[in-house]
């Protein structure tokens, strides 16, 4: 047997000042060893540990041992055996039987084969039984129903099949902790509602049916009953007046065939932190509510024949959520896309639902938001972007500045397709304010459908921020001069939350200027924090926000300007030299390699066909 050499011990003093020696008080026997971790290697030879008649506590595991000595089951006198994570091989020897006063034994992480020893209804005072990780076979032994003691049990991932003994639940008065997980074992749910002290129960992926309702009993907090063939109605769960639902801590039910709708006692489960109901054969529901259950952690409803759409989910501490494979639709919430960079793991593919994406790479809306829609309607929802005060406040902003970023999208899809349009004579009135700065405001200024003021008492001390020429110093009164006071002849489209006006700032800074008459009623501090924001924001088919200035209580968004008209005339005017509908039946389209073709003689910009490429 090898010793790792980078083990330092003292074999000259007393055998009990050894490091992991421990003896009795007359320091007569060894009654204790302890040799985990130190890469111990090959087999343990005979009449070495075999000659401890008197030791109590053996622990030898997270070495690399192959083979036990003979002479090891004749220790009379051990109580706990612990050889977990080795390479141990072959049967477990009937002597294992010798051990009748074993309280503990761990033989997980081995590579042990065969039955489970018969014998083991010899170890009457045995509390912990753990065979984690092996390859046992067959049934479980009937003997081990005389083993009432026992506390702990845990024969996950073996080879282990046919039924439970019967009498399994009635035989463990005691019993707290029962795995079974990854075996063939067959049986019923009723085989568990006898075990009134057990609190953790996993046996998922075996081979268990029945209607799950005889496993929700007494005192249980961790309930894995996945990977098996339960069939029954979810709802039957519900009658169980026994179970107390402010226990359950861990609930996975997924991959079995239950039915009905997920009528669970959640509004009673307020300790529960992870759920998992995923692919079942429930009916067609909305999202069950779980907003009662704000400590959950992990949330698995992964084709649970789900529609409509997705609530808030209010559930601060969640970490985990799959909602996959299911039919729901509409917007995923706002407040919950901004929880998802905190989660360590999220998936909403395979569903009809819209988000805007900017805040997740490619990679990410493939995997985690597949077959969703990208959609961005509101430019940069600063909610999305950074949770702050007066979030409703922030969205009228952003909202106002998307609908002026439609306006002025034209342009850029018009130069996308190469096409140029000749544009109409400016006439921009010689500067005014720029010769008179001494005049104090407020200013106030008409458009055929609204008056706006901007209440400040000097256009030259408010400044305007343009985000990419920061030590430019411009002022309000540059704007005034660009736009000739904000003259109609400057006018480019009047909208929802305001005119546009077209000017030159200095610099030659061509730009569109958006006053948002109803666009906001934020502080000076937020609105520029919101605007900020969304200056950062680049995107292919949104018109850069260039910059923007607060004059008084009135916001103003300036962009990038862009040629050829907006969007409102490019879709809804005639064609040039059209009086009527009528007239455009012989406006026809070919397909082709090279996409549709206009065929008619207006030229491109006037079809039905550029009007196609618009939408999509």
């Amino acid at each position: 047997m090898g010793l790792n050499s980078s083990m330092s011990y003292n074999f000259s003093g007393s055998v009990c000042s050894w490091k992991g020696m421990h003896c009795d008080t007359k320091k007569e026997n060894l009654i204790g060893l302890k040799a985990s971790s130190l890469g111990l290697s090959g087999i343990i030879p005979d009449t070495t540990i075999g000659k401890l008649a008197k030791l109590q506590s053996l622990d030898l595991s997270n070495n690399k041992i192959t083979a036990l000595p003979s002479d090891i089951w004749s220790l009379g006198s051990l109580k706990w055996l612990n050889l977990s994570s080795n390479q141990i091989s072959g049967s477990l020897p009937n002597n294992v039987g010798n051990f009748g006063l074993l309280e503990v034994i761990d033989l997980s992480g081995n590579n042990f084969s065969g039955e489970i020893p018969a014998t083991i209804t010899s170890l009457l005072s045995l509390q912990v039984l753990n065979l984690a990780g092996n390859g046992f076979e067959w049934s479980i032994p009937r003997g081990i129903l005389n083993c009432k003691a026992l506390v702990s049990v845990d024969l996950s991932s073996n080879r282990l099949n046919g039924s439970l003994p019967d009498g399994f639940g009635a035989a463990f008065p005691k019993l707290k902790t029962l795995n079974l997980a990854r075996n063939e074992i067959h049986g019923l749910d009723t085989d568990f509602a006898e075990l009134m002290s057990l609190t953790s129960l996993n046996i998922s992926r075996n081979l268990f049916k029945g209607s799950v309702m005889g496993v929700f009993q007494a005192q249980l907090k961790v309930i894995n009953l996945s990977m098996n063939q339960f069939q029954s109605h979810i709802s039957k769960v519900q009658f169980n007046s026994t179970y107390k639902w402010s226990h359950l801590v861990y609930l996975d039910l997924s991959e079995n065939q239950l039915s009905g709708e997920i009528s669970l006692n959640l509004s009673q489960a307020q300790n529960l932190r992870h759920l998992n109901l995923a692919y079942n054969r429930f009916a067609i529901q909305k999202f069950p509510r779980i907003e009662m259950l704000l400590g959950l952690e992990y949330l698995n409803l992964s084709k649970t024949n789900l529609i409509g759409h997705i609530p808030s989910l209010a559930n601060k501490s969640l970490k985990v959520l799959d909602v996959s494979h299911n039919n729901l639709s509409g917007e995923i919430p706002a407040s919950l896309l901004e929880k998802l960079p905190l989660m360590e793991r999220y998936n909403f593919s395979y569903n009809n639902l819209t988000l805007c994406a900017l805040g997740f790479s490619p990679e990410t809306f493939k995997t985690a938001f597949y077959g969703s829609s990208n959609s961005c309607p509101i430019a940069a929802n600063p909610v999305f972007i950074e949770r702050r005060g007066n979030g409703h406040k922030g969205l009228k902003l952003a909202l106002a500045l998307t609908l002026s970023t439609v306006c002025l999208l034209a342009g850029l899809l018009i130069l996308a397709f190469g096409c140029r349009r000749k544009s109409r004579k400016w006439v921009v009135k010689q500067p005014s304010y720029k010769e008179e700065q001494h005049i104090s405001g407020p200013f106030s200024f008409q458009t055929d459908s609204t008056t706006w003021v901007a209440d400040v008492k000097q256009a030259t001390s408010v400044p305007v921020v343009i985000f990419e020429k920061p030590l430019l110093n411009i002022t309000f009164a540059d704007l005034l001069s660009a736009t000739s006071n904000f003259d109609r002849g400057t006018l480019l489209a009047e909208g929802k939350f305001g005119p546009v006006y077209r000017g030159f700032l200095p610099g030659g800074i061509h730009v569109a200027v958006k006053v948002l008459v109803h666009g906001s009623t934020l502080t000076d501090q937020e609105a520029a924090r919101e605007l900020e924001y969304l200056g950062r924001i680049k995107h292919p088919n949104l018109v850069p926000l260039t910059g923007y200035c607060l004059a008084g209580d009135q916001r103003i968004a300036i962009y990038d300007y862009m040629e050829n008209g907006n969007l409102q005339n490019l879709l809804h005017d005639l064609p040039l030299g059209v009086q009527a509908t009528e007239d455009w039946s012989n406006d026809t389209w070919v397909e082709d390699n090279n996409g549709i073709q206009n065929v008619g003689s207006e030229g491109l910009l006037t079809t039905w066909a550029f009007r196609h490429k618009i939408a999509l």
